[in-house]
Parts: structure tokens; C-alpha cells; sequence
């Protein structure tokens, strides 16, 4: 505890806020509160001292629903280079979270070898362990699925990519370590499989890929298809439905984080 500072705490808050933009929070209450806790615990062990921050300015935790502005997904390029940085295993993680929308607890505690049989014979992956509120659900696997597994085939040691040797949240603890001082977040692979399955159903970017404003983007995507507002709509609508299901979530809102 004596190694905590505000930068800590803000860092901290800034992580539960990529969080609830990723719908890994229904509201903002939850992250607010464990901000709140922090101040609490801190308060009374500097004998009142410590100076509380403030979750929404210092943090920037969100009142309402995100949409996002800024595109957070992990580029090509930049996969790669997180991926030469962070040695084999985490590269597999990194492969399984891009290809198949994988939060980084389900891409941990994936089997890969079970996937890989399933993926082959079924053309999907059943993602069960791990999951937001203990939901299963399905998702599509691509070529570049069926790679990520063979790959994550070769580092797995038992029935997950946790090693053998570790505890989960040890194995966590060392990949948001290796994250931090490579420069990289797990949490864009999402935001990249979001944006590519958006432009695999609907033959058009997403509207945070394409740079579309959010008020013109039906409009925007009905020019680009050739297509009327109406019928843009309807696309959008379905994409959408479909890729919040296929991230584990249950609300469509959700992917305004990915997709904006």
C-alpha cells in the first residue's frame, strides 16, 4: 500500500473505464464504486490524508452508453509487432482474441485442442469457460481461426494457455505486464474481429473504421452500398445484432464501442 500513488489509482480507473466501453460493465455504478473503494481504503491508511479522485474527471468514467470517436483497434501492423514482442504464447492469445473476438480471459482458458477438432468439424468454436456472467455462446471460425488455433495448439500444456506451472491470475498478471512495457492492449484484437466481421456481413467499413460521423452514417453506408437509408438500416441493424452475440454481450448498444 505504501507504493500506491494517484498516478496508480488513474491508471487504475482508466482501465475500469475501457472496460465498461467493452460492456465488460453494465453501468457506470460498478466502476465507480471500486474508484470509490480505492479512496476509502487509501483515506483511512494515510490517516486522512490521501486525496480522493474523482472517477469521472480524473478517470474519465463514462455516465451513459459509449460510442466511441477514436477507432481502438489493433492495426495489422500492429499485431504483428505486439506479437514479435511478446513471445509465443501471448502471440497466440493475440491471435485467438483477433480472430475470434475473445475477451482475454476466454482466449486463456480456451482449450485450443478441443477448439481446433470442433472448428474443423463444425466450422465454429463453442467459447465456455471464462465468459462474461457464465454466458456460452458460439463464434464463426475463419482460415485465419483455424491458424490462430493450430498456433495456439503448439504453446498449449493442458486443457487452457495458462502454463501449467501458473495460476490464472499469475499468467494475467505477467501478460498485462508484458502488454504494458511492449506498448500494447490485449482489449484492441476485440475491437479489430468487431470491425472485420462488420465488414464481412454488410460489404462496407464500420462507421468508426471509415471515419463516418455518427449522425451520417446511414447515410454514409447507403452511398457506399448503393443502397437506400432504409435498407443501410436494416444492414446496420442485423451486423450489429449479429456481432453482440458473437462478443458475449446482450445488448446491441454495446457494439457502439467497437463499431461506433
Amino acid at each position: 500500500m505504501e507504493n500506491i500513488t494517484r498516478d496508480i489509482v488513474i491508471a487504475y480507473g482508466q482501465h475500469l473505464q475501457s472496460q465498461l466501453e467493452a460492456g465488460e460493465h453494465a453501468s457506470a455504478s460498478a466502476p465507480k464504486n471500486y474508484v470509490s473503494a480505492v479512496n476509502a481504503v487509501m483515506k483511512l491508511a494515510t490517516h486522512g490524508e490521501w486525496k480522493s479522485i474523482f472517477p469521472g474527471r480524473d478517470c474519465g468514467i463514462q455516465k451513459r452508453i459509449y460510442i466511441a470517436t477514436e477507432n481502438k483497434a489493433a492495426t495489422d501492423a500492429g499485431h504483428i509487432n505486439a506479437q514479435r514482442a511478446a513471445g509465443d504464447r501471448i502471440s497466440s492469445l493475440l491471435a485467438l482474441q483477433r480472430a475470434f473476438g475473445l475477451r482475454f480471459k476466454e482466449s486463456a482458458l480456451l482449450n485450443a485442442k478441443a477448439a481446433l477438432k470442433e472448428a474443423k468439424i463444425k466450422g465454429f468454436i463453442s467459447v465456455k469457460t471464462g465468459t462474461k456472467g457464465g454466458r456460452k455462446r458460439t463464434v464463426p471460425c475463419s482460415p485465419a481461426g483455424i491458424t490462430a488455433l493450430e498456433q495456439a495448439v503448439t504453446v498449449q500444456d493442458e486443457r487452457s494457455m495458462v502454463p501449467k506451472t501458473m495460476t490464472y491470475v499469475e499468467f494475467r498478471q505477467e501478460c498485462y505486464a508484458i502488454a504494458g512495457e511492449n506498448g500494447f492492449v490485449f482489449h484492441s484484437e476485440r475491437h479489430a474481429y468487431a470491425q472485420a466481421r462488420y465488414r464481412g456481413i454488410t460489404g462496407a467499413p464500420s462507421p468508426i473504421e471509415a471515419g463516418w460521423p455518427r449522425k451520417e452514417r446511414f447515410n454514409k453506408l447507403a452511398e457506399y452500398l448503393n443502397i437506400n437509408k432504409t435498407d443501410a438500416k436494416e444492414i446496420d441493424k442485423s451486423a450489429r445484432q449479429i456481432i453482440s452475440i458473437e462478443l458475449g454481450h446482450s445488448r446491441v448498444e454495446i457494439t457502439n464501442a467497437y463499431l461506433g
